[in-house]
């Protein structure tokens, strides 16, 4: 019984991580002033993008039910598109936060809530906002 149950959720995860590695953004910026512009590319019609200090990173994987609230900080969101996978070109301004070391992460409600981190690495591209 115990087998299942873990042969269960460790293919949940899999799936999970699947789902969430068709959505992709990568961003053309990694230092930005604070009002100043992340630009990137990405797809994932209507996905927002938040900003939360490196510290507080999520994980690979990680899912939650709702949006994320704080420490993370609402960027926007990708434009609505037909093809939800269709490739997008965007610009977020930064809002006021406190000078330091970020990183994006989109909400993605369609692969089961997960949190993705920009970039092309499970690590996720780390931004440095400047005063």
């Amino acid at each position: 019984m115990r087998r299942c149950v873990l042969v269960a959720a460790a293919a949940a995860l899999v799936a999970a991580q699947i789902a969430a590695a068709d959505v992709y953004v990568v961003l053309a910026n990694t230092t930005v002033h604070r009002g100043g512009y992340l630009r990137g590319t990405g797809d994932g019609s209507r996905l927002p993008f938040y900003l939360v200090p490196k510290r507080r990173a999520p994980d690979v994987g990680t899912q939650v039910r709702q949006p994320p609230g704080r420490p993370y900080v609402f960027l926007g969101r990708l434009r609505r598109t037909r093809n939800f996978y269709a490739t997008q070109h965007f610009r977020f301004r930064v809002p006021r936060v406190r000078p330091g070391k970020y990183k994006v992460v989109i909400w993605c409600r369609p692969c089961g809530g997960t949190l993705i981190l920009a970039g092309s690495t499970g690590l996720g591209q780390t931004v440095m906002v400047l005063r």
